[in-house]
């Protein structure tokens, strides 16, 4: 039996705790200055981390902040991390040398991941113990198969490797991008009388739109180079169709279209 902290305790943080203690035999412990999440937690069986110096104690410590937030965690209260430390940051290139920084004193071991999962809501109210239910798992650090087990035993059925580079560049396209055009398309005055009017995809379109401004808005400025590019990309891409609709021209049209489609096909 292993005793694992988390440091955090919203949506993300939450379920972790939930999950550990559903599907694994460990002491699940929790710190948060959201006193409320803490003893909403302990319904669950979450153990409430009272002084930071009690993080020594831990074998596994799982850092579930904002990045800017787990920075300044870190560099405050790195000298009582021992054992293994993880971040699940959802951009790396800042957090992630900051972190090994401090590694290098050897007082613990670094490892970075990132848990594609989530939800539309937040907070430990919206925590759930099969949030990572065949959820992929990106990880910077090699994870050992104890690791492995561990995050496989919540749910978690694929896992790749990237470093912090590839990382944030493919999260601009597959994460922040969708909810940068989510966002977008329902700044439209339309929006409010869609009742009747609407299918499938108008839900699909705006689903990602209902998301947590404060974070998204720091994850989109700390990744701002990657998704500029995708940005520009996009641009164009609407450029293109917007000139075959000015022109009247179908058969670009067509082509446009189709390559979308053939290339959505061979993704799922």
């Amino acid at each position: 039996m292993k005793n694992i902290a988390i440091v955090g305790l919203g949506l993300m943080g939450g379920s972790f705790a939930k999950a550990f203690i559903k599907y694994t035999n460990n002491n699940i412990f929790a710190y948060d200055i959201d006193k409320k999440s803490l003893e909403d937690g302990k319904n669950f069986g979450i153990r409430e981390i009272l002084n930071l110096e009690d993080l020594s104690k831990m074998d596994l410590t799982i850092i579930c902040l904002n990045p800017n937030i787990i920075m300044n965690f870190v560099k405050e209260n790195h000298k009582y991390f021992k054992n293994t430390v993880m971040d699940i940051a959802g951009v790396k290139n800042e957090v992630y040398p900051l972190i090994k920084s401090f590694e290098s004193e050897g007082s613990f071991i670094y490892k970075s991941i990132h848990p594609m999962a989530g939800r539309e809501i937040y907070g430990f109210k919206s925590s759930i113990d099969d949030l990572y239910k065949d959820a992929s798992m990106i990880y910077v650090d090699e994870l050992n198969e104890e690791e492995v087990f561990l995050f496989k035993s919540i749910g978690f059925s694929k896992f790749v490797k990237a470093s912090c580079e590839v990382h944030d560049k493919m999260i601009s396209f597959t994460s922040q991008l969708c909810h940068v055009i989510s966002n977008a398309y329902i700044l439209n005055d339309k929006s409010l009388n869609y009742d009747g009017f609407a299918a499938g995809s108008l839900k699909d379109m705006t689903r990602v739109a209902k998301i947590n401004g404060k974070l998204w808005s720091e994850l989109f400025l700390e990744n701002r180079k990657f998704l500029l590019e995708d940005i520009d990309i996009l641009i164009d891409n609407l450029k293109n169709i917007k000139n075959c609709l000015i022109y009247n021209d179908r058969k670009s049209l067509e082509d446009i279209l189709l390559k979308g489609s053939n290339i959505r096909k061979k993704m799922w």
